[in-house]
């Protein structure tokens, strides 16, 4: 039986936030030369080595079936297209503002436990949800001259992202942690290059459209530096995948999830010094409302004896 260790559970959920928000600016400062869809690739290829090695090391074994083959599909696809949204917003949002929006995934967890997994959910917490809704409207302040578009895509990447927690919830009793891992790196290795040409062949990069020529371009790396950045940006998925588990793992999860929302503190300070981005009130005053809200919902889940946002850690 693993002890239970909530200090430690709490340094391993920060640390894995920080190499995470490495992680995030790697692909930013990446993005605006390299296809986002090709750093994806790149980041599974080394993703999955690094794993498939430290799974061979520390003597665990390697399966890569599934007792759910259909589920672990649509939640593969479900993920990966959920952050080639994130990456897109990341691109063209503030960078606080983007991590922020994506933190209405405990929301979307919530919503979606009732429906499929028919979970209750109280007046109190759908009271807590449509606060933290009301946060998002408030950042994204959409009236008809100011409406930015962009701000959509970290709000679908939290849909996405939640759907395939739920689907988590579903196929974990059979399926190991490092399993549904493998399944996603290997569904961005098979994925990303045939969007990619699916995209190419229909001309997709011909036009004036944002977002088809950030997500299309061509597969070209420039330099070493380049190079070397991807080759961390693996290195910091794995790594932020194991603090995360093993901070889940020794500790409880209502006193560890309020801690992923320090990656918010990471986002302002990279924004800050690399972009020279500043967040508005209007973005402070909703980014506190979707924490708030986020955070209440893990006490409640406490208060309550259940779990439908923190069993599963949030990236």
């Amino acid at each position: 039986m693993i002890k239970e260790n909530n200090s430690l559970a709490i340094f391993y959920i920060i640390a894995g936030m920080t190499v995470f928000s490495v992680q995030d600016t790697l692909v930013r400062i990446l993005s605006s030369e390299v296809s986002i869809l090709l750093i994806m690739f790149s980041r599974s290829v080394v993703g999955l080595f690094i794993l498939l090695l430290f799974l061979r090391i520390i003597k665990i074994p390697i399966i890569f079936s599934s007792q759910y083959p259909l589920l672990t599909v649509i939640r593969a696809m479900l993920f990966m297209f959920a952050f080639l949204f994130y990456y897109i917003g990341l691109a063209y949002l503030p960078y606080a503002v983007t991590t922020a929006l994506f933190f209405t995934t405990p929301f979307f967890i919530t919503i979606l436990s009732r429906i499929f997994l028919k979970e209750k959910v109280g007046i109190i917490r759908l009271m807590t949800i449509i606060f933290g809704f009301l946060g998002v409207v408030i950042i994204a302040n959409p009236t008809i001259d100011s409406f930015n578009i962009f701000m959509i895509f970290p709000i679908l990447c939290a849909l996405g992202y939640s759907a395939s927690m739920i689907i988590i919830k579903m196929t974990s009793e059979k399926d190991s942690v490092y399993s549904q891992t493998f399944h996603v790196y290997l569904a961005t290795l098979i994925f990303a290059p045939l969007v990619t040409y699916l995209g190419s062949s229909f001309e997709a990069t011909s036009g004036n459209n944002e977002v088809l020529n950030f997500v299309f371009r061509a597969w070209l790396i420039n330099s070493y530096t380049q190079y070397i950045m991807i080759l961390i940006i693996g290195i910091c998925v794995v790594g932020g995948f194991l603090l995360i588990f093993n901070a889940y793992r020794v500790g409880k999860p209502f006193v560890i999830a309020p801690f992923e929302y320090t990656i918010l503190l990471w986002s302002i300070f990279y924004g800050w010094l690399i972009w020279d981005e500043s967040v508005t009130l209007r973005s402070w005053i909703g980014i506190t409302m979707i924490v708030t809200a986020g955070i209440y919902l893990f006490y409640r889940e406490r208060v309550n004896e259940q779990e439908i946002t923190t069993d599963q850690p949030l990236r």
